[in-house]
């Protein structure tokens, strides 16, 4: 028999499972398991929380889970295995592999493709600096596309990940209320760089070395053939890997991913927000979006025209290259903030949002403002001889950049932008609490399952702590309530 104070060790994971229902993943795994040919030996269904048990426990190599579940009966049971039988390495591969959906001839020609050596770049960037766009006008492009109704990428091979995340995990957050207004969601976009575990050395296959040069050029065989540089901008280095874009649903107590997507290490974020919130669309047909907070890498025009098209209202940071460039010239003198400057040269006040004309009220600091911001108005000649004093208004659709519905740089719109952190802790749940970079994994099939991974437990954490809170006792679930007692 187990040591009885190491399975009370377990009541947190064991909470998680618990709670975690994976009848609805059945009628999406069903079909990649056939009734013809060799039947499977294992509950595909039981392979799936084996996975999500082994993040929890912050294993990062299958062949290591694989000898975990032979040698802890607990774990296995855990898993739904029986302890003398679990599955090995093959069938965990096996079962990641069945939901890539990308042809195998395919991935078998990337794997042997031979490519040059992916040359470190040496131009640093400044603090907080991001890497330009790669091809100019892309995201005008992408908008385009996306307005008109065109999926960007509808042959995405991890589709069915992101739909066993959704229908599992997201829609049960909804129904619990971690994820709040449903119908208005605030959705936070933002990047995050992930260090793949290859090299970016590559293999060499010629014969130079023989031949006594040892610094060639030649095309080599890359472990992982998609993994490029990227520019990390907050520690102010190159890295070799992938960009994780997320989209967190921020505004409560939890701030919890919704949609993940990886590229190339130097995709710039707004090529990845217009794709990731037109994906985020389709899956998840239930929802809809009220607000987007963004970094000033989402400040470009064509992404607020998407917004717009799309009643999202946007809380995004301005680019400092692109303060005071206009596409049209406003109908008022502006600061860099989109806030009218009365003739005197002062910010005016803001006095609210007129929905049914969509337009904003601004009126004449020296009568308008606070006394505060009287104090620092030197105006001896008043521009208007009404005593309401000079009255301008701005209309959004004039400029969706500038004159947003919630002005840019009020206390409203900070307090809404403010939430944008939420993205970075989300971030820091997933290196730091679920360790994913040492998973030093290799390719888009495994970062795109340990991500999931990952956030499936963020959402699971958030289940756990309530339920406690509302005073759930595991082992009276499981024991039956005389026998905890």
């Amino acid at each position: 028999a187990s040591n009885p104070t190491r399975v009370e060790s377990f009541a947190e994971p064991l909470t998680k499972l618990w709670l975690l229902d994976l009848d609805t993943a059945i009628p999406i795994l069903l079909p990649h398991f056939p009734d013809s040919g060799r039947p499977v030996e294992f509950d595909p269904v039981d392979l799936l929380r084996s996975l999500i048990l082994m993040t929890d426990q912050k294993m990062f190599g299958i062949t290591q889970w694989v000898n975990v579940l032979r040698s802890d009966r607990i774990l296995a049971v855990l898993s739904g295995f029986e302890p003398a039988k679990t599955p090995g390495v093959g069938t965990f591969y096996d079962f990641i592999n069945r939901f890539w959906l990308e042809d195998d001839d395919l991935q078998a020609k990337r794997r042997k493709q031979l490519s040059k050596p992916f040359r470190k770049p040496s131009k640093r960037l400044k603090a907080g600096e991001k890497l330009p766009v790669k091809h100019p006008g892309i995201v005008d492009k992408l908008v385009v596309y996306t307005v008109k109704g065109r999926d960007p990428f509808p042959l995405r091979a991890e589709r069915l990940i992101q739909k066993v995340f959704a229908r599992c995990v997201v829609d049960r957050s909804v129904q619990l209320g971690f994820i709040p207004h449903p119908l208005d969601l605030v959705l936070a976009g933002d990047g995050t760089p992930i260090r793949t575990g290859a090299s970016h050395f590559g293999v060499k296959v010629c014969d130079c070395r023989k031949n006594g040069v040892f610094n060639c050029d030649c095309p080599r065989r890359f472990s992982d053939p998609q993994a490029r540089w990227g520019w990390d901008s907050y520690r102010q280095e190159y890295f070799y890997g992938y960009t994780l874009y997320e989209l967190n649903a921020v505004g409560s107590s939890h701030s919890l991913p919704v949609y993940l997507r990886f590229a190339q290490a130097q995709r710039h974020d707004s090529v990845m927000g217009v794709v990731s919130l037109a994906e985020f669309r389709r899956l998840y047909p239930q929802l809809k979006a009220g607000k987007f907070l963004g970094d000033s890498a989402h400040d470009v025009y064509s992404f607020y025209e998407l917004l717009n098209h799309w009643t999202v209202e946007p809380f995004i940071d301005l680019n400092p290259k692109n303060k005071g460039h206009f596409r049209y010239a406003p109908p008022v003198a502006v600061n860099d903030y989109g806030i009218p400057l009365c003739p005197k040269g002062f910010d005016m006040v803001f006095c609210g949002y007129q929905k049914d004309r969509n337009r904003l009220k601004w009126r004449c600091p020296n009568i308008a403002g606070s006394k505060r911001s009287k104090s620092r108005v030197l105006c001896d000649s008043p521009c208007s001889p009404s005593t309401y004093g000079r009255t301008v208004y701005t209309k959004p659709h004039d400029d969706f950049r500038l004159f947003t519905p919630t002005p840019r740089n009020s206390k409203a719109w900070r307090d809404v932008y403010k939430l944008r952190s939420g993205s970075e802790r989300s971030f820091s749940r997933k290196k730091k609490d679920y360790e994913l970079e040492r998973c030093r994994v290799r390719g888009l099939k495994a970062w795109y399952w340990r991500a999931h991974f990952a956030a499936i437990n963020q959402h699971l954490d958030a289940w756990v702590e309530q339920s406690l809170k509302n005073g759930f006792d595991i082992w009276a679930e499981v024991l039956g309530a005389s026998v905890a007692a």
